[in-house]
């Protein structure tokens, strides 16, 4: 990655990359979830604090096998101490082994692995995959009968299995006592000259164990990030995956290629999204709203029924009442608008002093004329109306059915 930061945090549509694994582990619902750390460990736990982890730290880097086998003593001293009786039925539990650059991995997929081990009775159970260039993949090594007999990594392949194009994923289901009893017979002679995790699988074939397998279906799927090139493709295949499912539950999106939209963004049915629209993370939108062109909507955001926010709008931090509208060249930060406002061209919600940010309320029915500027902390009331170009200071409340103009913004009597 070239990086100062951790590969596993760089983001991924508003989220850090190992965010996505952990989704698609957690549905599984796993009786616990670990995960293995080394380089800037610190900086990858601070980054999911609260999150029930258990971090199983990799004090020296001896390859993958190394590092998986710290993963599973942590996972061992878990089973030992919470669950005496929860193997299922009084047998070993079984270790889900998944690589934490693999972001387009689904549910359904690790589902089938899982389902598949526990079918064949294996001791260990692998993600395999065809791709058409299998390059910097280890290949998956079968016999005549076309049971898996080992796994080979690329830099140790000859000419013969640098051809097979059914590749490793990665991904693996192990008996937990096969793991452990595979892992004391391995060595380090090879060309990393490190414990390989994939020669726990040729010592299961060896010792005649059952070492099943599942292909996934797409080599999209199976996408490995290892690269910030790697990385922008992934976006792509994730945020047209998103968007197909915003489309699907009733959402509009008028030109899918030039929308981007963050993992965690609530879209009612019957909305709408215009070409050239940001979305950030945690932003929530209600059926009938309209959104673009060229908007940007930042965490925090809350629009209710029917709002529309339109072009070169920048929303932080603010709710939107029903029917209320900002349609053109505006900033909305650390905002509270009601119902059925008029948001003119140019507003500012001045809500940052250099210190403190600070709230503008704008009542409902209220009328903000363009290029007006509110000072937070500010309230404009229910009915009241600013002139163009008025600039309301903070603390200048504006009554119910008031109406203000000029610098600084002051009353006016209604004929």
């Amino acid at each position: 990655m070239r990086s100062e930061f951790p590969k596993v945090l760089h983001p991924l549509l508003g989220v850090p990359l190992l965010e996505h694994v952990l989704e698609s582990a957690a549905a599984l619902k796993a009786a616990k979830v670990v995960v293995v750390v080394g380089f800037q460990r610190e900086m990858v736990q601070d980054a999911f604090p609260d999150r029930g982890i258990t971090w199983a730290v990799q004090e020296e880097q001896l390859g993958t096998a190394h590092a998986a086998n710290c993963g599973v003593q942590a996972a061992g001293r878990f089973v030992e101490e919470q669950l005496p009786e929860g193997r299922s039925e009084g047998g070993d539990p079984d270790l889900l082994i998944l690589n934490a650059d693999l972001p387009l991995l689904s549910p359904e997929t690790l589902r089938a692995l899982v389902e598949a081990h526990a079918e064949s009775r294996a001791a260990v159970s692998i993600l395999t995959c065809d791709l058409p260039n299998p390059h910097g993949y280890g290949r998956i090594v079968r016999d005549s009968s076309g049971q898996v007999r080992a796994i080979v990594e690329e830099s140790d392949a000859d000419e013969e299995t640098l051809r097979i194009r059914e590749v490793n994923v990665g991904t693996y289901v192990f008996q937990a006592a096969a793991f452990t009893e595979f892992y004391g017979k391995i060595g380090r002679e090879n060309a990393q000259g490190e414990l390989y995790l994939t020669d726990l699988i040729e010592q299961a074939a060896r010792a005649g164990r059952t070492v099943a397998s599942v292909k996934a279906q797409s080599a999209e799927e199976v996408a490995q990030v290892n690269s910030r090139s790697e990385l922008a493709a992934a976006s792509r295949i994730l945020r047209e995956r998103m968007l197909e499912e915003y489309m699907e539950s009733g959402v509009s999106i008028d030109d899918p290629p030039t929308t981007y939209i963050e993992k965690g963004v609530r879209i009612g049915r019957d909305a709408r999204v215009l070409p050239f629209t940001v979305i950030r993370r945690g932003v929530e939108i209600g059926p009938g709203c309209q959104v673009g062109p060229f908007a940007h909507l930042r965490p925090g955001t809350r629009l209710a029924d029917g709002a529309s926010i339109g072009n070169f709008v920048e929303v932080k931090n603010s709710s939107i009442g029903r029917n209320s509208k900002a349609h053109h060249l505006s900033y909305l930060g650390d905002g509270e608008i009601g119902e059925s406002v008029n948001i003119g061209a140019g507003t500012i919600f001045a809500n940052y002093d250099g210190k403190v940010k600070s709230k503008t309320q704008v009542k409902d029915r209220a009328f903000v004329g363009s290029g007006t500027i509110l000072v937070a902390p500010v309230r404009v009331g229910e009915g009241a109306v600013t002139g163009a170009g008025a600039v309301v200071l903070k603390n200048r409340n504006i009554s119910d059915g008031e109406i203000v103009v000029g610098v600084p913004a002051r009353s006016i009597k209604q004929e």
